[in-house]
């Protein structure tokens, strides 16, 4: 059984199917709901103290962002993430990130340096102190803080998407441990790129950034499989 460990739905401005989804991801990232797992959507409803018609229309939500595979008669499972869909994922976000990335560099101004600056600065704090919840919500603030200058609302929520989904692979693996200083020199030269308005440069840094995670958490992957069978 699902245990009481997702907080409840308070009063907000935001609906309550909003919410939930946004309640359910989290538990997904943060491995509260395993991989694989059956969602009890009763347990889960209680859980978060709303009916069970918000909780199915979250889960349908959250099925088309990925997250969650509703099989009929069976019930809602959290998605099994799987080395084909993780390098699928970042294929395709290395397209489009890459071009948003390409189109922002011009768009940049002297207020989005100092964000990223000071975002860069946070990451570095957050990685030499293990604090791997702070660093990545720096990180996807410093991401963003390029990714929205085109000021492009469906390229931002496409982008948003995607990446809340390669957080599943991120988040659950947790190899920022012993890779921290490459992963601040990639964003080092991806801030660099935006300081000197180099399009070009900052699409290849955007890029570079996503094949070296890709090959870190694979190499992770491989890692654990590996022990699982000589154990």
């Amino acid at each position: 059984m699902m245990q009481n460990r997702i907080q409840p739905i308070e009063d907000s401005k935001k609906t309550v199917t909003a919410m939930v989804q946004e309640r359910v991801r989290q538990a997904i990232l943060d491995g509260i709901l395993p991989a694989g797992s059956r969602i009890d959507q009763n347990q889960l409803a209680a859980d978060l103290n709303v009916s069970l018609v918000p909780v199915r229309e979250a889960l349908k939500i959250l099925e088309g962002e990925g997250f969650v595979l509703i099989i009929p008669r069976r019930g809602a499972f959290v998605t099994e993430a799987s080395i084909p869909d993780m390098e699928d994922l970042y294929f395709t976000r290395q397209i489009i990130e890459g071009q948003a990335a390409y189109h922002a560099a011009d768009k940049l101004t002297d207020d989005h340096i100092q964000k990223l600056e000071d975002l860069y600065a946070a990451m570095d704090v957050a990685l030499k102190t293990h604090d791997y919840a702070g660093f990545m919500s720096s990180n996807r603030a410093f991401h963003f803080v390029i990714y929205d200058a085109p000021a492009s609302r469906y390229l931002s929520n496409m982008i948003a998407g995607l990446y809340d989904l390669a957080e599943r692979y991120r988040y659950r693996y947790m190899y920022l441990n012993d890779q921290g200083t490459d992963i601040q020199r990639e964003h080092r030269m991806i801030l660099e790129a935006c300081k000197a308005r180099d399009a070009k440069a900052l699409r290849n840094a955007i890029i570079s950034h996503m094949q070296h995670t890709l090959i870190s958490i694979r190499d992770y992957i491989d890692h654990e499989a590996t022990n699982l069978t000589e154990e």
